[in-house]
């Protein structure tokens, strides 16, 4: 189950699809929201720009971030086989 997750947090192309899809479906839902009579403020077009920003940097930055934790991860696994090798030697 894990490895299956860790596979699709890997997926840096998936990720950008998904965050494109939502993206999309933000900016639908502010225009049919414009176009229903909503008055947007200056705030509310920066708050827009800047989601979509957020969207599209957690897609870019989320498969970098989890293959440096499998590397830390993988790098401590064998740090304690090495310490349990140099407690069977010092035991025995």
């Amino acid at each position: 189950m894990i490895n299956i997750i860790s596979k699709f947090l890997t997926n840096k192309k998936l990720l950008l699809i998904i965050a494109s899809i939502l993206s999309s479906l933000f900016t639908l839902g502010f225009v049919i929201s414009y176009f229903d009579g909503f008055v947007f403020s200056l705030d509310d077009y920066f708050w827009f720009a800047y989601t979509i920003a957020v969207i599209f940097g957690v897609a870019h930055y989320t498969p970098i971030l989890v293959s440096y934790l499998m590397e830390i991860h993988q790098s401590n696994l064998e740090d304690i086989k090495e310490q349990e090798l140099k407690e069977a030697s010092l035991g025995g």
